[in-house]
């Protein structure tokens, strides 16, 4: 056997020992955190972490790996790249978990990940889920004002293909390193559009996204509007500040628009839904034990007439938010039924700078419902066009038929 060969073999051995020990690594995180990722995807319990290391015998287990390593450096007419088969490594013990939203993400992933949640990084600014039924990259929403948004990518387009290398959602980390890149340089996306039947490519100029999550003004009869794309870490000030522009100006209603919007991070809509709903349960998890844990609000919110626009495309935190006023009774919601996503997610960082995506809870609105899968059925069901849906920040007011609806509605609210 070639000095290669058993280098390779002595490296993945010790490779392959580490698989057993992220099992229990991967369940004393470093720092974890909480997140909604819109996503839908089933809730599958585990063995524990000392049934399922029993399960690995470790010396079959290194047999097998090396002699498939064996077989390739015997007999493969290319290159191994012994660094991605080990990262796949990794994401394959993953996936075993059956749940497209639980994942291991690399150290180049999980930074970017980071960067994007914080509010900024360099892209093509897209929101991207797996789309279970094909094991396709489906973008949920491109992010307002991005390259992805500008070059007409919309939600509901799948990710077929980047820089002509075909993609599937179980190797999303591997497709959305590739969209990262230098600010200024080209990627060309394939785009499949399920409601035209076309599949075209798109080349799209990489660019600093500096995620502008909230947007605000005054509509007809001092009415305000205040639109939230998603929940990253920049959401909370932004909406406050937004907010408190609005009441400067002596608004008498309030519309939030979290229409396609596909969710973000627990901690910051449970800091916005706090602004809008009286004392109580803003909402509850429950993990696999039975466990609950309950998130209160205060006593101060705005008690203002308040109408919330939803559809199909509002995941997750989206609807953490929207069930609060729902069940609170302090507003009322317009539009279609929302995604139906009610599970969370914990981001495990481990020490070498990957991190693993686990889907560890449950959520509940105050009044208990688990809405996973159902969604939520607003208040006022008012249908738009599909192809006016996946353009709302591109048609005009007067074309935004859940909007007007929603402007008469909470006129009724302050008796105009």
């Amino acid at each position: 056997m070639s000095k290669k060969a058993n280098y390779f073999l002595g490296l993945l051995s010790g490779m392959g020992l580490m698989v057993i020990a992220v099992i229990a690594f991967v369940l004393s995180p470093l720092h974890p955190s909480t997140l909604f990722d819109g996503s839908s995807a089933p809730l599958r319990t585990t063995p524990t972490a000392a049934a399922a290391a029993a399960e690995l015998d470790d010396t079959d287990l290194m047999q097998k790996l090396n002699h498939i390593h064996q077989i390739i450096d015997t007999n493969f007419i290319g290159d191994f790249d012994l660094e991605l088969a080990i990262e796949m490594m990794f994401a394959g013990f993953v996936y075993g978990a059956g749940d497209p939203y639980t994942v291991y993400m690399d150290p180049t992933t999980f930074a970017a990940f980071r960067e994007e949640t914080e509010g900024s990084f360099i892209g093509i600014g897209v929101s991207i889920t797996v789309d279970a039924t094909d094991n396709r990259m489906l973008i949920i929403s491109p992010f307002e004002g991005s390259p992805a948004f500008e070059a007409g990518l919309l939600p509901g387009d799948k990710i077929v293909r980047i820089n002509g290398y075909e993609v599937f959602g179980d190797g999303m980390n591997e497709a959305i390193r590739m969209m990262r890149g230098e600010a200024g340089t080209e990627v060309v996306v394939t785009i499949y559009r399920e409601s035209s039947g076309e599949t075209f490519d798109v080349p799209i100029i990489r660019a600093v996204i500096e995620v502008e999550t909230v947007r605000s003004n005054i509509l007809d009869n001092n009415i305000g509007y205040i639109r939230i794309s998603q929940f990253d870490r920049v959401t909370y000030e932004q909406f406050a500040n937004a907010y408190e522009r609005l009441m400067g100006q002596n608004i008498e209603g309030l519309i939030i628009d979290l229409r396609n919007n596909p969710g973000g991070l627990l901690d910051v809509v449970n800091n916005i839904t706090n602004m809008l709903i009286p004392e109580g349960i803003i909402t509850y998890t429950e993990d696999a034990q039975g466990r609950r844990v309950y998130f209160p609000s205060d006593a101060n919110y705005i008690d203002i007439p308040l109408v919330v626009l939803v559809n199909g495309n509002s995941a997750s935190a989206s609807e953490v938010l929207s069930g609060a006023v729902m069940d609170t009774g302090v507003g009322e919601l317009l539009g279609t039924t929302t995604f139906g996503k009610g599970l969370v997610q914990n981001i495990f960082p481990l020490r070498d700078g990957s991190a693993v995506k686990v889907t560890v809870q449950r959520y509940f609105t105050p009044s208990g419902r688990s809405i996973h899968g159902e969604g939520i059925t607003p208040n006022h069901y008012v249908e738009m066009d599909v192809e006016l849906t996946n353009n709302l920040m591109r048609i005009s007011q007067e074309e935004d038929v859940q909007l007007q609806e929603a402007i008469r509605v909470i006129g009724g609210m302050i008796g105009q």
